[in-house]
């Protein structure tokens, strides 16, 4: 967001913010909503292309549906001040939390090709959303020049920038695609450039509800068609039973240590069928083996065909949430369509792929993994092959860190971090924890997975293990739905 554009409309806001107290945010990425009490109002952020762009909205972009609430500490908080962080494109929110009268700071990130928002108290940096960075200590980095705004009208203009704002009229700005204004004041512009980057948004919303669902829906279709391929081979159970009955019926014929026999049909005496055989098993031990195949083959089949109906069933409930979602017109038919599929198929919304950081980078390039936010205080990487499991078990994860894995499948490794604190994880967090290991694994498509958990220390390579291939000791096993928990991002 260009910082000239954002200082005017902070200086143009901060009478009617401060004094006020804040509601929850609420966060659907990239949109983060913050209800400020007592005018009615919510400041918007867009922290993805087409921004980061914010502005103040009368109303909430989620409309009445439900969305994910984050930063809870500072519902209720009241505002001292308003104001740009550090000389550049960072909207601090200061205010003193209801309960404990504690000083936070909430920093929303707009520049970069992606902002972020993050909640700082006591010079500690906790729940993030976006794309947040932590810049290196040394010398202040320089800002840019910004010329003193005039009280004179104002048009934006965004080929190439977002909204570059300058005073109307700007002899450099040509009239066309892309110019807006002239407008009074920066309140008026940025809300009328925010709807517009706010329809992009719900395009971006749309397009990250529907990835999840759609990869269900090719794994339901491959599921079924696995269930059909199994259906049609339990099918030969009433083969195998005939074969076991005619064997039954016509031991005496049996030559001894045969490989095979041609008998009379037991279903059709005109009919002969020829029956191959073991030799170096009796006749009698044979037959109880068919009849336990066909047994088994009968009951497989049955459960086959139930598993194929249900599935069946889901794909087209799935196929119509995803039409509805397709022809959803606002934020508000999206979102509520995104609970349908959440409650229904444990499908989560994916977030973006961005960079957290918790403290300086590194000159060298660093390894980014999957992560996923399971509170304030705790979060999950998740491998994504065997390398990766290798990796974020034996050099990301800590001794004291927790490590989780389905049991007795092919999985990602999942380790469980905290931000600080003394306290071991909640049986929330554990199960949580367990689900994500549940749904990275070949047991997807199960409705409960076993999946065992042991803190890292007690786990290990074995001689002649591959990339991937652990023991562990003093694991204890958890039954879970395999789901995920929320937005992915990057880590680093």
């Amino acid at each position: 967001m260009n910082i000239t554009l954002l200082e005017r409309l902070i200086h143009e806001i901060r009478g009617d913010l401060v004094g006020r107290s804040l509601g929850t945010p609420s966060w659907v990425p990239p949109v983060l909503a913050i209800p400020v009490g007592g005018v009615g109002v919510h400041l918007v952020a867009i922290l993805e292309p087409p921004g980061p762009f914010c502005f103040l909205a009368d109303a909430s972009p989620f409309g009445a549906a439900r969305a994910p609430a984050r930063f809870a500490k500072v519902d209720g908080a009241k505002i001292r001040d308003v104001a740009l962080h550090d000389g550049d494109r960072i909207l601090r929110i200061d205010a003193v939390t209801r309960g404990d009268r504690e000083p936070v700071s909430l920093h929303v990130r707009l520049f970069g090709s992606a902002g972020g928002a993050a909640l700082h108290a006591d010079d500690t940096v906790g729940e993030t959303v976006g794309a947040v960075r932590v810049e290196t200590e040394g010398a202040p980095r320089a800002r840019p020049e910004r010329p003193a705004w005039p009280t004179a009208p104002l048009i934006l203009s965004t080929p190439g920038r977002l909204a570059l704002a300058a005073p109307a009229p700007a002899a450099d700005v040509a009239p066309g695609e892309g110019v807006f204004g002239p407008f009074a004041d920066a309140r008026t512009a940025c809300r009328h450039v925010g709807g517009l980057i706010l329809d992009a948004a719900h395009a971006a919303i749309l397009r990250r509800i529907a990835r999840p669902a759609r990869r269900k829906l090719d794994g339901m279709h491959k599921l079924a068609v696995n269930l059909e391929n199994d259906l049609e081979r339990s099918r030969e159970h009433a083969d195998v039973r005939r074969e076991a009955e005619t064997l039954a019926a016509f031991q005496s014929r049996v030559p001894t240590s045969s490989a095979g026999v041609t008998l009379p049909d037991v279903y059709d005496p005109k009919r002969e069928v020829f029956i191959e055989l073991d030799p170096t098993e009796s006749v009698h031990v044979q037959v109880e083996k068919r009849f336990r195949k066909a047994a088994k083959l009968e009951k497989s089949a049955a459960h086959s065909q139930r598993r194929l109906d249900l599935v069946r069933r889901e794909i087209t409930e799935l196929e119509a949430a995803l039409a509805v979602l397709e022809a959803a017109g606002s934020f508000e038919e999206s979102l509520r369509t995104f609970e349908a599929l959440r409650a229904r198929f444990g499908i989560e919304l994916e977030g973006p792929r961005v960079t957290t950081g918790a403290g300086p980078r590194k000159k060298t390039s660093e390894k980014s993994y999957r992560q996923f936010e399971l509170d304030p205080r705790w979060f999950a990487l998740v491998g994504r092959s065997n390398h990766e499991n290798d990796e974020i078990t034996f050099k990301v994860a800590g001794p004291t860190d927790y490590w989780f894995h389905a049991q007795g499948v092919a999985g990602s490794h999942v380790v469980l971090k905290s931000r600080g604190g003394g306290d071991g994880p909640s049986a929330r967090i554990i199960q949580r924890t367990a689900s994500l290991a549940a749904h990275f694994s070949k047991a997807r498509h199960s409705s409960l997975v076993p999946v065992i958990y042991t803190q890292k220390k007690y786990v290990r390579k074995f001689r002649g293990a591959k990339p991937g291939q652990v023991t562990c000791e003093r694991e204890t096993m958890v039954m879970v739905p395999p789901t995920l928990p929320g937005p992915v991002t990057e880590s680093r």
